[in-house]
């Protein structure tokens, strides 16, 4: 008689199942979430050392969480953020920064599953913090750091740069240094004029080119600015800022 035949082998029931996208310059850094997130049971983790590169990947393979810093050749993680919130609104971004997290405890940056973590974060809390992204499900809605989100982020990092944004309202400029808006341009409005118009729109497109070669023409710190204009977006007309 003839044994009967071995049961087959069970495919793993761990198996990868999600993308881990882990966004960072330093190699050293990168190879220590190389080794420091195999225990992240569920997820295929892929590296890229710059926005351009993530982004490459993106196009390429479904990505369910990007876990990205912010300091990086080629395209730094600004930019990222603004392109994946416009072109993969359905990706939970995490952000990590130099800045200590009691710094921004009390400021609300967490749109959709976004979240910003001290670097370097503790592994046990990055893999924590991951998980909870991954579980994020997207309401039907384009989600993504608003404008006021990343001028913060922005002012944290005492960046100089020039932001280019795009609304239904058309086009308008903001320049920073060191974290400052110290100028806007939209239409033939220059200064503060032209700042609150732009800062009221809503979920505009935002790109960055990291140069900023204005004179100053606005001297209020940031809080100042952006409470201002939220003040003038509670008590605008309908037609403020429309075309």
């Amino acid at each position: 008689m003839s044994l009967p035949p071995r049961p087959r082998p069970q495919p793993h029931t761990d198996a990868p199942t999600k993308t881990l996208l882990v966004v960072e310059d330093d190699r050293s850094t990168l190879s220590l979430y190389r080794a420091g997130l195999k225990g992240l049971q569920g997820f295929k983790i892929i590296m890229a050392e710059n926005g351009g590169q993530a982004l490459e990947m993106l196009r390429h393979e479904p990505v369910h969480v990007l876990v990205t810093d912010l300091n990086m050749p080629v395209m730094d993680g600004f930019n990222l953020i603004a392109k994946v919130s416009r072109f993969y609104p359905q990706v939970p971004i995490i952000v990590m920064t130099g800045l200590d997290e009691s710094q921004h405890l009390n400021t609300p940056l967490q749109l959709g599953a976004i979240r910003i973590l001290t670097k370097p974060p503790r592994l046990s809390i990055l893999m924590d913090a991951i998980r909870t992204a991954a579980q994020f499900e997207p309401a039907g809605m384009v989600r993504g750091i608003g404008l006021n989100s990343i001028l913060q982020l922005l002012n944290w990092e005492k960046k100089s740069c020039t932001l280019t944004i795009n609304s239904e309202a058309g086009m308008g400029l903001l320049y920073l240094s060191k974290g400052e808006v110290i100028h806007a341009s939209f239409r033939n409005e220059e200064g503060l004029p032209a700042a609150y118009q732009i800062l009221v729109w809503d979920r505009p497109d935002i790109e960055f080119v990291e140069t900023c070669r204005v004179n100053q023409t606005i001297e209020l710190p940031l809080t100042e600015l952006l409470m201002n204009a939220a003040m003038i977006h509670d008590h605008r007309k309908p037609e403020f800022g429309e075309v």
